[in-house]
């Protein structure tokens, strides 16, 4: 095993995950690759003097990127100290996709997500993402139970 996948989303739990990921990287030599990503964001404007609107795209600016991608550096400190090489990625993208892209694009041997634990009401409404990967992705995934919630 040579590269691991991390997707996080920045919460509280984030740490839990980076830290399994890392306990499985550390005696089998291998990298970490820490991804998070952000889902575009979108402005609903009013078209004509109809009822109908348009979503323009809202795009990250390059200054809250820059900020992101501190906190993964902040989050990956505490494992490089362990001598891991932990590559840090902010992506704007669908979840879904931008992690089986980035799997694919890093070589990845696994990928490691964590699970929050929502009930099936949320899920219904919301959907899951680590559902959604267990069901797309041609790698395998350890999905890490986190505590927490």
């Amino acid at each position: 095993m040579k590269t691991l996948l991390v997707a996080v989303d920045l919460s509280p739990v984030s740490s839990q995950i980076l830290k399994t990921a890392a306990a499985l990287a550390k005696p089998l030599g291998a990298k970490v690759v820490l991804l998070h990503v952000v889902t575009p964001l979108s402005s609903c404007v009013p078209i004509g003097s109809g009822m109908d609107v348009a979503s323009i795209p809202m795009p990250l600016t390059a200054q809250e990127i820059e900020e992101l991608l501190a906190q993964l550096e902040t989050l990956a400190a505490s494992v490089k100290t362990h001598g891991l090489s932990v590559k840090c990625i902010v992506k704007e993208a669908l979840p879904i996709e931008e992690i089986k892209e980035q799997a694919t694009l890093h070589h990845t041997d696994i990928i490691v997500v964590g699970s929050h634990g929502h009930g099936g009401l949320y899920h219904l409404f919301n959907g899951s993402v680590v559902t959604s990967l267990l069901k797309e992705a041609k790698h395998p995934i350890l999905v890490v139970p986190v505590e927490g919630r």
